[in-house]
């Protein structure tokens, strides 16, 4: 029964040495073009989905609702881009987004949220600058 013990660790010995050295031969994996386009599309489709959302909480209020209609069918359409500029931009429509949504959902009558929404415009335009 001893000899079954020592077999199995020298397995599992092996087992991580093994791994521990494909590990370090291994190049670490670098971060490409496409793998940063690849997430500024993930940046706006969550902004399109925070709209989404935000439309369906949005049922009393036709003009509110108008406008991020209309808001959402613009960030829908931005382009991917690789600049890190734009990429601090779009955090900043994310934020500014998620704050808008938690406005919404305390009081969709609120003047902040018109205030917000020209805010989020106008990063929407430092965007299209950058690119």
């Amino acid at each position: 029964m001893l000899y079954v013990y020592i077999a199995l660790a020298v397995v599992i010995v092996g087992l991580a040495i093994f791994f521990l050295i494909k590990e370090l031969k291994s190049p670490k994996k670098q971060v490409t073009e496409g793998d940063v386009v690849v997430e500024s599309k993930r940046r706006i489709e969550k902004a399109v989905s925070n709209l989404d959302s935000m439309i369906e909480l949005v049922q009393n209020n036709d003009k509110l609702k108008t406008k991020l209609s209309s808001l959402r069918e613009i960030i829908r359409f931005l382009n991917p881009v690789k600049s890190e500029k734009v990429k601090v931009v779009d955090e900043k429509i994310l934020s500014r987004l998620d704050d808008l949504k938690i406005e919404i959902s305390k009081d969709e009558n609120a003047e902040t949220i018109w205030r917000m929404i020209e805010e989020v415009e106008g990063y929407i335009a430092q965007r299209t600058k950058e690119v």
